[in-house]
């Protein structure tokens, strides 16, 4: 039987679903992308993630939306305006997170999709993500309608470096 996935505006008691989510994602889409240290600590910190989910939820400094199965947080999506300086008048999905044995069933375009039109009712004819190179949600980003413009390294773990595809969708046609 088929899970029914709601996606919905997130709300503060949201915060610790959200907050185990972004950490169980990151171990299973970056582990060989990324040093098992900084998966590892993704993990031991969900309290205190918790906590700083909760203060961005009130604050209004980025939206959240949450999917929903079983009165339980599964997935979510951040977004708001580019942190990009390449891409100044764009809006930006920060984070998109669907926990893996709930891959396949909707979440992610849902997300995708309730992000992609609020940006789009505040006035954004453009978007971008940012996508770890060699993650395999790269193809699902392309399917949506994403293209791959730029990429951009950061430095995360106290020196190792990563690199990440930017990839850029048209909102309005």
């Amino acid at each position: 039987m088929e899970k029914k996935i709601t996606v919905r505006p997130a709300a503060v008691e949201d915060a610790a679903g959200i907050a185990i989510v972004r950490a169980y994602t990151w171990a299973t889409a970056y582990h060989g992308l990324m040093p098992d240290s900084v998966l590892e600590k993704r993990i031991e910190s969900v309290p205190s993630a918790a906590g700083r989910m909760k203060s961005l939820i009130e604050s209004g400094a980025l939206s959240y939306a949450v999917a929903v199965a079983d009165h339980t947080v599964i997935g979510f999506v951040s977004w708001g305006k580019s942190r990009d300086e390449r891409y100044p008048d764009d809006g930006e999905i920060g984070a998109l997170y669907v926990l893996k044995g709930y891959n396949g069933m909707g979440a992610g375009k849902a997300l995708f999709d309730f992000a992609k039109e609020d940006l789009v009712q505040n006035g954004y004819d453009n978007m971008i993500i940012n996508c770890l190179e060699g993650n395999p949600s790269t193809d699902f980003y392309r399917h949506m309608g994403g293209k791959i413009v730029a990429q951009r390294k950061d430095e995360i773990a106290g020196g190792h470096i990563i690199t990440e595809n930017v990839l850029r969708f048209e909102l309005k046609y």
